[in-house]
């Protein structure tokens, strides 16, 4: 019986479709990341039935149908709800309490902006509505927002299972029984009342389109670590431009905007706010 090889990933295609991935979302994938890439994508050729990489790069080269599935299979997605519980704790507590203070009758507009499979935004949802039944005409918007459709699909469904929600189960309790539905069997889903606050929609950090909103809390978490230090700074800009003045961001703890140059600066470890915010001046 003669064996057939499996396909393999040479430099040469290698470098073809790390620039592809870079056209189509900013995200830059290292040589070092190459058997992530090359496992993923053997799935679309097996799916494709096409022989090897070089087939693969004439096809997405020719049609743009393949450029949804190319994106989707190529992005990271693992997050989990309550994930970094300092995050929180500031959210519920400095953050909340300062913007209600100062903005009494208005509705608080966040943005997850690389909500994955919506575990972030979904926390979010429970902290802001924990807050809401206890302080009279509080109200917010969530937006999550993701470059993979498929997970925003998931985002969207917003069932839940297993390791996504254990920290959250285990830390939270009382949080966990009030705000969440379901069973161990079918999965869980944020209550009705608060998902209604909550949309998922496709947006390209790389390539944004024009502002239709602003926000007084954007979630930027664990998403800059993979563009370059030029594409960091073009990500910047755009979530700059979105940001209210009194605003914060917030980015993941594996990730600074040290050296960076960008309109900035630091309330805390991962936190941030406009330059032109006093920096005596509490967030809001």
């Amino acid at each position: 019986m003669t064996l057939i090889s499996a396909p393999v990933l040479n430099d040469r295609c290698f470098a073809k479709l790390a620039t592809k991935v870079h056209a189509l979302t900013g995200i830059t994938i290292k040589p070092e990341r190459r058997a992530m890439l090359e496992g993923r994508l053997m799935k679309r050729l097996r799916t494709l039935k096409l022989p090897d990489f070089e087939s693969y790069i004439q096809y997405i080269n020719s049609t743009t149908d393949e450029h949804e599935a190319f994106v989707n299979t190529v992005t990271t997605n693992e997050t989990y709800f309550y994930r970094t519980p300092r995050i929180w704790e500031y959210i519920s507590t400095d953050f909340l309490n300062d913007w209600h203070t100062q903005n009494k009758g208005k509705t608080l507009n966040i943005w997850s902006a690389a909500s994955s499979t919506g575990e972030e935004a979904h926390t979010i949802g429970v902290l802001m509505q924990a807050f809401k039944d206890s302080h009279l005409g509080f109200d917010y918007r969530i937006t999550g927002t993701d470059i993979d459709s498929s997970v925003i699909q998931r985002a969207s469904t917003g069932l839940y299972n297993g390791r996504s929600i254990e920290r959250f189960r285990n830390e939270k309790p009382e949080l966990f029984a009030r705000y969440m539905v379901g069973d161990d069997t079918d999965g869980y889903k944020v209550a009705k009342h608060i998902k209604q606050n909550i949309q998922f929609k496709y947006f390209n950090l790389f390539k944004p389109t024009a502002v239709d909103l602003s926000y007084s809390l954007i979630l930027l978490r664990n998403v800059l670590i993979y563009f370059t230090r030029e594409d960091q700074e073009l990500v910047l800009r755009t979530v700059h431009k979105r940001l209210n003045t009194t605003g914060v961001l917030i980015i993941g703890e594996s990730e600074s905007l040290y050296n960076l140059s960008s309109d900035f600066v630091t309330i805390n470890p991962t936190i941030y706010k406009h330059k032109n915010t006093a920096l005596g001046a509490k967030a809001a």
